[in-house]
């Protein structure tokens, strides 16, 4: 039973994190729908070429909220599939925090940031490179919802966070629920069985929606049992709940999984090139 109230807790945690970033994206986006010059859409569309950028800088504060307001403003065309990838690679959710909590060093903690920005700004870079650019439409995201405006953009904007939210907190309990039931001794475990693997190991590890994942990669990092080309592999991967999100708000199911395995590419691929180098 406690360890039942434990996860329940943890996940009640995990979404009250994110309740401010969904809350003011939705803000955001109701204001773009109603503001009839539609100036703030025109500086975006103009300033395309720094949303990788953005992005990237972003995604390094230590919260997965960012993932989570990228998605939506994805699915709406308010930033670009490259500046969505650069945030899911870039994000470090829990690591930081859990890193100063087991007293790391400076040292531990830079050189993951900055393969997380190489990571991030490259692959951003390159997919809006190679990519159609998606046309801003915030009316199309708020008809999908069943907007109603006739209580203002604040109303509609709690009742956007409240859906998600709601959703959000079915989806984290199920996987925090399955982290628990499979037991991190069984996730090290897996691991060490295969340490010629673990590069690709803690990249599905890292793909698990939760912030439990970026735990669990840390913990093992900072206790010797994974490599730092295995650690960093995992933590780019790891885009806490805006993956859970993105498939919420985005009905466009080909482009969602396209930036998924995407995701999961650069960060197998980066992982596999820093095991042969000598860091």
């Amino acid at each position: 039973m406690g360890t039942v109230i434990e996860v329940l807790l943890d996940t009640l945690l995990d979404i009250a994190k994110l309740l401010p970033f969904l809350f003011l994206t939705y803000l955001l986006l109701e204001w773009m729908e109603q503001e009839t010059e539609h100036r703030f859409e025109h500086m975006l569309e103009s300033h395309r070429s720094l949303a990788p950028l953005s992005g990237t800088l972003l995604g390094l504060v230590p919260s997965c909220g960012f993932s989570s307001a990228a998605s939506s403003l994805y699915a709406t065309g308010v930033i670009s599939g490259g500046a969505l990838a650069a945030v899911y690679l870039s994000t470090s959710d829990e690591m930081i925090p859990i890193m100063i909590s087991h007293q790391a060093g400076f040292s531990k903690i830079w050189p993951i940031l900055l393969v997380k920005v190489i990571a991030g700004l490259a692959a951003g870079y390159a997919l809006d490179f190679f990519s159609r650019r998606k046309k801003i439409d915030v009316n199309s995201f708020c008809e999908r919802e069943h907007d109603d405006h006739s209580h203002g953009i604040l109303h509609s904007a709690l009742m956007h966070t409240i859906q998600i939210a709601v959703w959000l907190f079915v989806i984290t309990l199920l996987f925090n629920g399955l982290v628990e039931l499979i037991g991190e001794d069984t996730l090290r475990g897996f691991v060490a069985m295969y340490p010629n693997k673990s590069v690709l190991v803690c990249t599905l590890i890292g793909m698990i929606p939760s912030c439990a994942s970026s735990i669990i990669l840390s913990t093992m990092y900072l206790e010797g049992v994974i490599s730092f080309a295995a650690v960093c592999a995992g933590l780019l991967a790891n885009a806490g709940a805006g993956i859970m999100v993105l498939f919420r708000v985005n009905p466009k199911l080909k482009d969602n999984l396209a930036i998924i395995f995407y995701v999961w590419f650069v960060s197998a691929a980066a992982g596999l090139i820093l095991s042969y180098l000598p860091v």
